[in-house]
C-alpha cells in the first residue's frame, strides 16, 4: 500500500497517527506477554516527551542521545526529539563509556535518554567531562534513585498546563521542521574503530523511504519484529516505513530470546543480517540430524523439491502440475513445521548489512519464506539497491531503487583484474556529509558522486553485485590481491563453520581464524571416538585440526592457487558483540580481532604452508 507523501519523518508520524489510529500500533512485552499500544497512547506520549525537552532548553538543531536497547521508549523518545526540530543522536547499547563521552563530545549533545541502570552508570561514569550535556534522563531507575537524574516515565505521564493542548503544540513545532533539517547524526565505526558522524536529514530518510515503498507491500494488517539495533540506520529506517504503513512494531527482547518472541508474536514481516538467519539454518539442521533416518530421507526430498520449485515462483511462472503437487506436499509435512518455529506466519525477510549467500537464499525462499537481499550504507539512509518481489536475482543485491543512480569508478583493483570496481552513488538518500570532518568529507565526495568504497559490478539487467571491500583487500608478500569477504562468503551456512577470518596481508599465504559449529564438531568427534574435555581442549585436538583444515581445503577448491586458505587457527568460542569483536549487525572488527588473538595469528603463520602454495602453476 502507497502511503500518502511526506517530505519529513515529522510529516510521515503524525499522517501515520490519523490515518492508523490501532489499539496495537506498537508491540511490547510487560508483565510475561506482549500487549499493544495504541495509536492514541503513543501519540500523547510523544508529545509529552516532546513539551518536556522543550522545557528543558531543547530546540530546532539541538542534539539529542539516546543511549538504549530496543524497545518502545526508545521510538517515543526519538519521534518527540525530532518532533521539536531537534536531532537524534543514536548510541550503540554495547559501546563503551569512552567510546559514549567521544560521541557526546564530538556531537556537542545537550542531554541524553538512557535505558537500564548499567547503561546510565556509562553516562554518569564521564558527565563531569562532557560540558554541554544538561540533562540525564533514565528509563528504567525510579525517581529519587540517582541525583541530578530525570526519569522518562515522569517526562512521557506529565499533565500538560491548563489550556495548553500538547498534541497541537507538537503539531505545530513538528510541521515547522524544513525537509533540509538534520534529523539524526549515526555515529558509525563499522568494522574499523574509528568513529565518523554521518550526518542524516528528513529528506534523506524521507526520499528512501518513498523509494522502497514502490517496490514492497507493507500493510495495516501486517505485524513485524524489529530485532536489529534501532541505532542502526537499516532497523530504524525500515521502523519509520512500518509506521507510514500503519504496521504493528514488535520488539525482541533480545537475541537469546528471539526464538521465543517470533512464536508469540507470529510476524509477517522482519529485517534480518545473515548471520541471523544463518543460525535459524544450522538449528534446523542439527535437528534433522538427529532425527530418524527416514525422516531424514524425508527433509531431504522435501529441500531438493523446494529447490526445484521455488524458480518458477521467482520467475512468475507456473510450475508444472507434478511438481506443484510434490511442492504442496513438501509444505505440508516439512516446511509448515520450520515455518511455526518463526512464529508461522513470516511472508517475506529483508536482509541487509552483510552479504547473504545464494544457498542460504534459496534455503529460505524454498521452505516458502521469500529472503530479499539489499544493500546500502549508513551515508546512503540506507538503501541503494535491493531485490523485492517481482525483481529478484539471487547472489545479487538488487536493482538499484528508484531516485538513486550508481556507476562504477574507472579504476580496477586486483591483480587478476576482476574483483569489481568501486560503486559510485547520487541521489536524495545520500548524506550530505561527515559531522565536521572536512578532511574526510574531501575523500568521500568527488564530483558529485559519494565514493562507498564497496566494489561491485552492474549486469546487463541492472542487478548490482559487491564483490568486496576496497579498503578491506589486502596484497601477499607474492604480490596478489585478496578479497577477504569473498573467502569468509564460501562458509555461510558451512555446518562445521560457525565464524571465519580471513588474513593475509603481506603474508606469504592465507591463513584464517576459526570459530567451529560446536554443535556439529562435537556430535562428530563423538562419532569419531575422540575425547574431549571442554571446547578449549577439542579445538586444540590435532585430529579436528585436521579435519577442519580439510573442510576448509574442499570448500577452497574452485578458487585460484593464491586465494585459498592454507592455514587455520581454532578459537573456542564465538566472536561477540559484547566483547567488542562484531559490530552491531554482526561483522567482524578486523583491528579489535587481530589485537586480541595476535599470538595465535602469528604462530599460524609460521607454520610451513603445504606444498601447493601461490607461486604453484595455474
Amino acid at each position: 500500500m502507497e502511503s500518502k507523501p511526506f517530505k519529513t519523518i515529522n510529516e510521515l508520524f503524525l499522517q501515520a497517527m490519523e490515518d492508523h489510529q490501532k489499539p496495537d500500533a506498537f508491540l511490547t512485552k510487560t508483565e510475561g506477554r506482549y500487549r499493544g499500544v495504541a495509536s492514541r497512547d503513543v501519540l500523547l506520549k510523544v508529545a509529552a516527551l516532546a513539551q518536556a525537552f522543550q522545557e528543558l532548553g531543547i530546540g530546532p538543531g539541538d542534539r539529542v542521545a539516546l543511549l538504549s536497547e530496543n524497545r518502545l521508549e526508545w521510538a517515543l523518545t526519538d519521534y518527540a526529539i525530532l518532533g521539536l526540530g531537534a536531532v537524534t543522536v543514536p548510541l550503540y547499547s554495547t559501546l563503551l563509556e569512552g567510546d559514549v563521552e567521544f560521541i557526546l563530545r564530538d556531537s556537542g549533545s545537550k542531554g541524553i535518554v538512557v535505558s537500564t541502570r548499567d547503561q546510565l552508570k556509562k553516562v554518569l561514569a564521564v558527565r563531569s567531562s562532557v560540558t554541554e550535556l544538561k540533562f540525564v534522563v533514565a528509563m528504567d531507575s525510579d525517581p529519587g534513585e540517582f541525583a541530578d537524574v530525570l526519569y522518562w516515565k515522569e517526562l512521557a505521564g506529565r499533565e500538560s498546563a491548563a489550556g495548553t493542548d500538547p498534541v497541537k503544540s507538537l503539531e505545530d513545532q513538528a510541521l515547522r521542521t524544513q525537509p533540509g533539517d538534520i534529523a539524526s547524526i549515526v555515529y558509525t565505526s563499522g568494522t574499523t574503530g574509528v568513529f565518523k558522524g554521518v550526518v542524516l536529514t528528513h529528506a534523506n530518510i524521507a526520499s528512501n523511504i518513498q523509494a522502497c515503498d514502490r517496490l514492497f507491500d507493507f500493510h495495516p494488517g501486517d505485524v513485524s519484529m524489529a530485532f536489529l539495533p534501532l541505532a542502526h540506520i537499516f532497523e530504524r529506517m525500515i521502523d519509520f516505513y512500518y509506521m507510514a504503513q500503519g504496521v504493528s512494531i514488535a520488539y525482541a527482547e533480545s537475541i537469546d530470546t528471539l526464538p521465543q518472541n517470533l512464536r508469540e508474536v507470529r510476524p509477517t514481516l522482519m529485517a534480518v543480517v545473515p548471520r541471523l538467519v544463518e543460525k535459524i539454518r544450522e538449528k534446523v539442521m542439527e535437528e534433522v540430524r538427529h532425527l530418524p533416518p527416514s525422516k531424514q530421507r524425508l527433509f531431504g526430498w522435501a529441500l531438493r523439491t523446494g529447490r526445484e520449485w521455488f524458480p518458477y515462483s521467482l520467475g512468475g511462472r507456473s510450475a508444472p502440475p507434478g511438481l506443484s503437487l510434490k511442492r504442496a506436499l513438501a509444505d505440508r509435512v516439512v516446511y509448515s513445521k520450520i515455518r511455526s518455529q518463526m512464529g508461522g506466519r513470516l511472508r517475506l525477510l529483508i536482509s541487509g548489512a552483510a552479504p547473504l549467500s545464494q544457498d542460504l537464499a534459496e534455503f529460505f525462499f524454498s521452505i516458502g519464506i521469500p529472503i530479499y537481499e539489499g544493500y546500502g550504507l549508513t551515508e546512503t539512509s540506507p538503501v541503494i539497491a535491493v531485490n523485492h518481489p517481482g525483481a529478484v536475482k539471487l547472489g545479487t543485491v538488487g536493482q538499484v531503487i528508484p531516485g538513486v543512480e550508481v556507476k562504477l569508478g574507472e579504476e580496477t583493483i586486483d591483480a587478476e583484474g576482476h574483483t569489481g570496481r568501486e560503486i559510485l552513488v547520487r541521489g536524495p538518500n545520500v548524506t550530505p556529509g561527515y559531522f565536521h570532518q572536512d578532511e574526510r568529507n574531501g575523500e568521500a565526495f568527488a564530483d558529485g558522486w559519494f565514493h562507498t568504497g564497496d566494489l561491485g559490478l552492474l549486469d546487463e539487467e541492472g542487478f548490482l553485485s559487491i564483490t568486496g571491500r576496497k579498503k578491506n583487500l589486502f596484497k601477499t608478500s607474492g604480490g596478489k590481491y585478496v578479497s577477504p569477504e569473498r573467502l569468509e562468503n564460501l562458509f555461510q551456512g558451512h555446518r562445521y563453520v560457525a565464524q571465519l577470518v580471513v588474513l593475509g596481508d603481506a603474508r606469504k599465504f592465507v591463513g584464517s581464524l576459526i570459530v567451529p559449529n560446536f554443535a556439529a564438531l562435537e556430535s562428530f568427534a563423538r562419532e569419531q571416538g575422540i575425547g574431549f574435555a571442554g571446547r578449549e581442549n577439542l579445538v586444540k585436538n590435532e585430529k579436528i585440526h585436521a579435519f577442519l583444515q580439510a573442510q576448509v581445503d574442499e570448500a577452497c577448491k574452485p578458487l585460484p592457487p593464491h586465494e585459498r586458505i592454507r592455514q587455520i587457527a581454532l578459537l573456542p568460542k564465538e566472536l561477540t558483540i559484547a566483547a567488542g569483536e562484531l559490530s552491531a549487525t554482526l561483522k567482524v572488527k578486523r583491528p579489535v580481532v587481530e589485537e586480541r588473538y595476535r599470538e595465535l595469528i602469528e604462530e599460524m603463520f609460521s607454520r610451513r604452508p603445504p606444498a601447493t602454495d601461490e607461486a604453484a602453476p595455474r
